[in-house]
């Protein structure tokens, strides 16, 4: 017997506040795992745990958002923005491109 709970692609939108069109995208393209009854998808409870369970595909520590870096510790978090800064050494023009690149 299937034990599994199931969601529809509302409550899957929902549960990751995300526009159900983007779920249904994630299924057609493979990337939410889901079952198809006719016209409308479900998505198993274990799918959604099992992305709840991923590890961040960018450390934390590296988006430069805070003190979480074991570099950052005893430095006041300006000295710290500005260490990163400095530590960048690309154009602006490569920093747009790599920020519209991780948007796409």
């Amino acid at each position: 017997m299937f034990q599994d709970r199931v969601y529809t692609v509302a409550e899957v939108a929902a549960i990751f506040r995300v526009p159900s069109d983007t779920v249904r995208r994630l299924i057609h393209r493979g990337e939410l795992p889901a079952i198809r009854l006719g016209r409308v998808y479900r998505v198993p409870k274990s799918v959604i745990d099992d992305y709840f369970d991923l590890p961040p595909a960018v450390p934390i520590e590296k988006l430069g958002f805070g003190m979480w870096g074991e570099e950052a510790a005893g430095s006041d978090a300006v000295e710290y923005v500005n260490r990163l800064r400095d530590a960048d050494t690309r154009t602006l023009r490569e920093i747009v491109e790599d920020l519209s690149a991780w948007q796409a």
